[in-house]
């Protein structure tokens, strides 16, 4: 092989595996929701979606679900998802090594399937904080 044609073949093998996504790595998922798996995954790449463009990292390292009960009070902007035959849940994210609180209202759609609004509870903080 000519020394042109290697450097060719290696500069696409070397592009085809840089365009490959990350190494999959394990989500710690802890608590209750009442998603389904395909719900979990897309608040997931919400969340992680927006801390990318807050924080510029986009690793979620685990998520605690916590179903909350009729008599809570969402925190605002929240789409009204108790008014629409829903719930809310709070998930607790950990981040790139900060703890970020998020409250997920969850409703079925009129289309099918569901419809959710993710809202920041709170910034980014030490994973110690309470």
């Amino acid at each position: 092989m000519r020394m042109k044609q290697w450097i060719g073949a290696t500069m696409i093998a070397v592009t085809a595996l840089a365009a490959q996504p990350a190494a999959a790595y394990d989500l710690k998922v802890t608590g209750r929701t009442l998603a389904t798996k395909q719900l979990v995954s897309d608040v997931i790449k919400r969340i992680a979606g927006y801390t990318k463009q807050t924080t510029g990292c986009s690793f979620l390292f685990s998520v605690d679900m916590k179903v909350m009960g009729r008599g809570y009070t969402p925190r605002q902007p929240a789409m009204p998802a108790a008014g629409r035959s829903g719930h809310y849940e709070q998930w607790t994210v950990n981040a790139c090594g900060k703890k970020q609180l998020f409250q997920v209202g969850m409703w079925t759609s009129p289309r099918g399937g569901a419809d959710y609004a993710v809202t920041p509870i709170t910034r980014p903080m030490p994973l110690h904080a309470r």
